[in-house]
This record gives structure tokens, sequence and C-alpha cells, in this order.
């Protein structure tokens, strides 16, 4: 599944060759703001610490600022996401939320563009057994994400994302782990 979204990516950002400044607009036109909801999956790389709640649905927003002109923009967004399940006839939940900041680049000049971001990320994750016990833990990390977004309008864009956070560092119920993930997700948003 990696593999396959990861190629895909690849697939779609090697299309990114039609202008993105489209013949009635002009470089004024093209927006430097946007804000981005993402929707998809969270799988942590501690399977066995957080079974079965490693495979997480996850939801996330975003601002990014980049003038065409720079060299790269930036970005700061929240995520945050959650699974349960049953493990020794107790209820198991697991949750993530993170807040994160860095910096962007946007390539090519087509409608169809790659993206590559990476930077910083504080994040908390959760683990709770019903009745038993709950504990959380804090970390901060590293991150490095890659999209390919395709404009629908001046306004208005969609794409597909894949993110890692890499390097956290937490100890839930005594037990030193991290939360570092593999996500997958769609993106819309809409341009300012």
């Amino acid at each position: 599944m990696k593999l396959a979204c990861c190629l895909a990516v690849l697939a779609l950002a090697s299309c990114a060759s039609t202008p993105a400044v489209r013949a009635d607009e002009t470089a004024a036109d093209v927006k430097d703001m946007r804000i981005t909801l993402y929707l998809g999956a969270r799988q942590l790389d501690e399977e066995e610490d957080f079974e079965p709640a490693e495979d997480q649905a996850m939801i996330g927003a975003e601002f990014v600022y980049e003038r065409p002109e720079s060299a790269v923009g930036f970005e700061i967004g929240l995520m945050g996401s959650a699974d349960e399940g049953e493990a020794l006839g107790f209820d198991v939940e697991g949750n993530t939320s993170e807040l994160y900041g860095g910096i962007r680049k946007t390539f090519g000049s087509g409608v169809v563009r790659p993206v590559l971001g990476a930077g910083v990320s504080f994040l908390n994750a959760e683990f709770k057994a019903s009745g038993v016990a709950s504990d959380d833990d804090s970390s901060i990390a590293g991150y490095l994400h890659g999209a390919v977004l395709f404009d629908i309008s001046r306004s208005f864009f969609l794409g597909v994302d894949v993110r890692y956070l890499l390097g956290s560092d937490l100890e839930i119920g005594g037990v030193d782990t991290d939360a570092d993930y593999a996500q997958y997700a769609l993106v819309l948003g809409f341009s300012l």
C-alpha cells in the first residue's frame, strides 16, 4: 500500500507541465495563501505498542504562505488521529494530536504541481484501556511530506499527500516507544 501511494504521487508529479498562470490570468493573480483540509489514514510504526489501535483515521488543517517567486514558503497546521479496538477483553483507544510548522516548496508552473515540505512537529499520543489505565506523553519530532496538487479553479484545489513523522520519543504506561507514522491523505482546499 505504501509503495503504491508513493508511486502514484511520483506519477502524478511527472504530469506537471501545464502553465499555472492560465491565459486569462497574470502572475499577480496567483494567490500566496492556501488553507488545506487533510483526510486520510495514519499507521503508527510501533504497531505492537499501540495494538489494536495502530491504524488510525486522521484529519488535519493547514495554512500555507508561499509567494510564487520565493525560494520557499512556510506551512503551519494541526492534525489528529484516532483508532479503537479490543484487546484481552478491554476496549482500547489510541489517539495522537500534533501542531507542526516548517518550510514548503511548490515546484513547476503547472495546474498539476508537486510539493515538498519538512519541519518540526509537537506531538501528543494517548493510549487508553477502559477501566484499567490511561496514559499519554508528548514529544518533538521531525516530519517530511510530498504532495501533488491539482488546481480545479483559481481558488480551489485537490490533491494527495504522503507524510512521515520521524524521531518521536515517548513513554506510555512505563514502556519506551514512539509515535512515528506513515500517513496517506487526500487534500482539498482553497487559495486566499
